[in-house]
């Protein structure tokens, strides 16, 4: 942020840090960005969330964690690198794009977002931690209930189930 024009700039953890403000993360400065946004637009945090999913789709995220040695990570993020678009691994969704930027990102031609307006684009993200021993684990989809699927999916591949 203190080298490009970067207007916000947000990480995994909920912070998020404004240009021409500090380079990192302000909670008090959000909390009360919010509430004035709140204030001017007369609507609760609820209401204002439902206003961005009415516009632009529901986006559910999820994420977890699993606790596995540097060997079995390597396996999986192997394993997860020879599966091909059109695969159907995680949740009996077919692959069609991979990502390698950092871990391996699959797309998904998820069924139920054919069925909702403005559904957000269905991803997981397998990634090997480099400093502990923990393979995360992040899915974006169009509800929770496939997120919760395709964590559990995610959590059944990598763990040889």
């Amino acid at each position: 942020m203190l080298e490009r024009e970067i207007v916000m700039g947000g990480e995994e953890s909920g912070g998020i840090g404004f240009q021409r403000h500090l380079p990192e993360r302000d909670g008090l400065l959000n909390s009360l960005l919010l509430a004035n946004v709140m204030a001017e637009e007369g609507k609760t945090l609820g209401q204002l969330v439902a206003d961005l999913q009415e516009e632009y789709g529901e986006h559910q995220y999820g994420r977890i964690d699993l606790d596995l040695s540097d060997e079995i990570k390597n396996g999986v993020i192997a394993h997860a690198l020879a599966l091909q678009p059109g695969d159907p691994v995680f949740a009996g969704m077919p692959i069609y794009c991979q990502e390698t930027l950092d871990g391996i990102k699959f797309y998904l031609d998820n069924p139920e977002a054919t069925t909702k307006p403005k559904a957000a684009e269905t991803w997981l993200l397998l990634r090997a931690s480099g400093t502990e021993p923990l393979m995360r684990i992040y899915t974006e989809s169009c509800s929770k209930e496939s997120v919760a699927k395709l964590l559990e999916s995610a959590r059944a591949f990598a763990l040889g189930e």
